[in-house]
């Protein structure tokens, strides 16, 4: 009904006097089209009338001690008539989205997908000499010819598919992967990662310069990456490596105790800023430092909010006197809280210690093992927060290969 009272047309009136039901009554008796019926005030209603029968309508109420009012007036007629007298707006109507539909014919954005070892630079700049470029009609662009042409120019990557998406070209890649160097074979010394103390060392290829107890730093040689190929036993038990040394991969397992500290403060009352989940989005051109809004508004629609940002550059102007780039900007602005948390003494020293155990837990290897935690108090200038100094100490494997 709704749709189709759109089409036709339909007014909103207000209905009021000593017997407005029979009123009603009686138009339905006749034929005239009336829905939304609703009471607002004893003696008054809000209801709508199609447009073919509110001259019918206002009829009867001559004929009655009521009165009507029209509130609003909605429909495809009312519109066409106040098109009438705004033709510039409609023909300016037209004309933006003429000019939108035609503009969307174009490729305004290209963007380079699924590439780690290749610059998206270079795969940007072949596919520019091949003809996908800013400002290029879609339809000549021949995405199949072009992603085989793109094979041959870049014989590092493996893939190519373009697919369009809008106004974008999405050029999506997939590298050749290489079978990686034989460092297996390459003479390499078994270094300390961090600071600690052995716990345990376990050899399997080199010569260990190091053992359970001893204190290691950053750095330090723990396996050295040559064997002897004789053993030499001395008269007095004593055992002692002969021959020429040969060079080798050292490898091995050295775990160490490693301690780690944090020092973190927490305030007894603190007010954090949450998202709640609502979020609004606000679409504008950028040209010439003058911004025209599509979608949105230049105010934040919330009170506390955090936004995202995002800048795509469609087409470069350069005419007589107005040069520049044409930006459509995406800002997202996300719904936050303030939520006000009352720790307390207690409360705060356990936050600060939970804290400085996260930021502590992001700087260990994959396999570690716990085995101290600690945390003392520790003065700090502001007397409405609590401050602590976090120690945690680990098992790890510390070996690894120096950088080069």
């Amino acid at each position: 009904m709704k749709w189709i009272s759109g089409l036709s047309g339909y007014v909103e009136v207000a209905l009021q006097g000593s017997q407005p039901e029979r009123i009603i009554n009686m138009a339905l008796s006749r034929g005239i089209t009336i829905w939304d019926i609703r009471q607002e005030k004893p003696h008054q209603y809000r209801l709508k009338v199609s447009v073919g029968g509110y001259k019918a309508f206002r009829s009867l109420i001559r004929r009655s001690s009521c009165r009507v009012k029209l509130l609003q007036k909605k429909g495809i007629p009312f519109y066409l008539m106040k098109a009438k007298r705004r033709k510039v707006l409609v023909f300016g109507t037209f004309f933006f989205c003429l000019s939108l539909y035609f503009f969307s014919s174009f490729v305004w954005v290209v963007e380079v997908t699924g590439n780690k070892l290749v610059p998206a630079e270079l795969i940007l700049t072949k596919s520019q000499e091949l003809g996908l470029k800013r400002g290029v009609p879609q339809k000549a662009v021949d995405c199949n010819e072009l992603a085989e042409s793109l094979l041959l120019e870049i014989p590092e990557l493996s893939w190519v598919g373009i697919r369009g998406q809008g106004t974008k070209m999405i050029i999506e890649v997939a590298e050749k992967t290489f079978p990686p160097a034989d460092d297996e074979k390459k003479p390499a010394d078994l270094v300390a990662r961090v600071d600690g103390v052995i716990e345990e060392i376990l050899v399997m290829k080199g010569t260990p310069l190091v053992q359970e107890g001893d204190p290691v730093e950053k750095g330090q040689l723990l396996i050295a990456g040559y064997v002897y190929p004789q053993i030499i036993v001395a008269e007095d038990g004593q055992i002692s490596p002969g021959g020429e040394p040969e060079a080798v991969r050292a490898k091995g397992v050295v775990r160490a105790r490693v301690s780690r500290s944090k020092k973190m403060y927490c305030p007894i009352q603190e007010t954090v800023l949450k998202d709640t989940g609502a979020e609004m989005q606000t679409i504008c051109l950028n040209f010439g430092g003058k911004e025209i809004y599509l979608r949105g508004t230049k105010e934040a629609p919330y009170a506390h909010f955090r936004s995202i940002r995002q800048v795509k550059p469609l087409l470069e102007w350069k005419g007589r006197n107005l040069q520049g780039t044409v930006e459509l900007i995406t800002i997202v602005y996300k719904e936050q809280n303030c939520e006000t948390h009352y720790w307390g003494i207690e409360g705060a020293f356990q936050e600060a210690a939970r804290r400085a155990h996260e930021a502590l837990r992001r700087e260990l290897p994959q396999d570690y093992k716990i085995v101290n935690r600690s945390a003392e108090p520790i003065p700090w200038p502001d007397k409405g927060a609590v401050a602590l100094k976090y120690v945690l100490e680990t098992v790890e494997n510390i070996g690894t290969y120096p950088q080069r």
